[in-house]
């Protein structure tokens, strides 16, 4: 059993129905087991409590967290807890290095994105666990596509899946990335740059199911190494 700490609470993005969306996808197939917080700073607080996680799972663009709260989190990091970025949340904490230097690519001034449209997602490396059970293409994603991420602090990622931003939808006719992978310290980092949904929104992106397999599978890899979830 994967034992999960989801910390959300904040976010420009419909935190209060993705981050539940996420808790109660990872626990239906029984190899997951989430605490949600809205409070990523007290949970946070107690570093003897972290230990027992096997993945921070990061769904949260707000203020920052306390000095211990972000200390704690990068140290749990660098001793092999694994971590998921969920979109958004790499709009967060302009100026944290270690945390910018764990995402990789940030939403920083520049970056942008075009019309909310379906697109499909193609595996760069086919062969990388998370990607080896899937199709090579996911056909027709619902979702934001961002462009021109920034790379933070020339710090090492792997590219694992891109989304070809068109022209038309407002983008800038070229592959961008979606999803990618790195390591920081010992832990492992899944940084899924899809998943999007306003307050009051659909839940397209959520609910295809291919988003689903996408999640589930970074998550068991960014946590244990390997992927057994179909």
């Amino acid at each position: 059993m994967i034992k999960v700490l989801l910390l959300t609470g904040q976010n420009n993005h419909d935190w209060a129905r993705s981050a539940p969306f996420c808790k109660n996808l990872m626990e239906r197939t029984a190899e997951f087991q989430v605490d949600l917080t809205d409070d990523p700073s007290s949970a946070l607080a107690d570093n003897s409590k972290l230990s027992s996680y096997q993945l921070l799972f990061v769904d949260y663009n707000g203020p920052d967290w306390s000095d211990e709260a972000k200390a704690n989190f990068i140290s749990s990091v660098r001793d092999g807890t694994g971590v998921c970025i969920l979109h958004a949340a790499n709009n967060a904490f302009p100026g944290w290095v270690e945390y910018e230097q764990i995402c990789a690519l940030m939403w920083r001034e520049g970056t942008g994105h075009g019309e909310y449209h379906k697109f499909d997602v193609k595996f760069t490396d086919p062969d990388h666990p998370i990607a080896r059970a899937l199709p090579p293409v996911l056909r027709g994603h619902p979702d934001e596509l961002y462009h021109k991420m920034v790379h933070m602090h020339d710090t090492a990622y792997h590219v694992v899946a891109t989304a070809y931003s068109s022209a038309e939808s407002g983008g800038t006719g070229r592959d961008e990335p979606v999803v990618l992978v790195k390591e920081y310290g010992r832990g492992r980092v899944f940084h899924n740059i899809l998943g999007h949904v306003w307050e009051g929104g659909g839940m397209d992106t959520f609910e295809d199911p291919n988003f689903q397999r996408l999640t589930l599978r970074g998550c068991e890899w960014a946590a244990t190494g390997k992927v057994t979830v179909e």
